[in-house]
């Protein structure tokens, strides 16, 4: 009876190892530490890094402020600026603020603007440039920065380049100065399309 009973227990031991066996192997499997690098799951792809895009400094041609001088001269067209039909004047001088995006650095006061950008149609015998000045706070002193000129369609789109860092809204206040100007008061009007401080 007694050895029925041991036999008994062992055929016990062996069925409840039987079921034992793989659910051990199924937990070190499942483990961190079970896991070959052959089956480990590939990582997901890193998120792109969010691409930061300068902020320009913009105007259009008919948001400047006219010269006193050229204010019988002047015509503004859509977003354009050029002389008014039969106007007898040879140039049209308007004025544009420039104002601080305030994002484009660690210190919001230097937008690190290299380039003043400038649209504009300029048939023969006819000019126009844009200059990009500085003026010192709570004074008159005024530097010339840089001077984008298209003459008798040179190219619609004219650059002058400056230092990065040469904006300094800290201490000094800009604007642009542009010149609209034409052989003779038969010749078609130039005009002044855009405007751009960028990168």
């Amino acid at each position: 009876m007694r050895q029925n009973d041991v036999q008994q227990g062992r055929g016990l031991t062996r069925f409840g190892l039987l079921f034992a066996v793989p659910a051990l192997a199924a937990l070190i499997l499942a483990s961190p530490a079970g896991r070959s690098s052959a089956v480990a799951p590939a990582s997901a792809p890193s998120e792109p890094a969010l691409q930061v895009f300068p902020k320009p400094w913009t105007a259009v041609g008919s948001t400047g402020v006219i010269d006193e001088d050229s204010l019988n001269f002047f015509a503004f067209s859509n977003t354009d600026l050029g002389f008014r039909a039969g106007a007898n004047s040879l140039a049209i001088v308007a004025r544009y603020n420039v104002t601080n995006t305030f994002d484009n650095n660690a210190n919001p006061n230097r937008p690190g603007w290299t380039k003043l950008e400038m649209g504009s149609s300029t048939p023969n015998s006819t000019i126009v440039e844009a200059k990009l000045f500085q003026i010192r706070s709570c004074d008159l002193q005024q530097t010339l920065i840089c001077t984008a000129r298209n003459r008798s369609g040179d190219t619609p789109c004219a650059l002058c380049s400056f230092a990065n860092n040469a904006v300094d809204f800290t201490t000094n206040l800009y604007y642009v100065e542009v010149t609209l100007s034409r052989g003779s008061v038969q010749t078609p009007s130039p005009r002044l399309h855009t405007l751009r401080l960028i990168h």
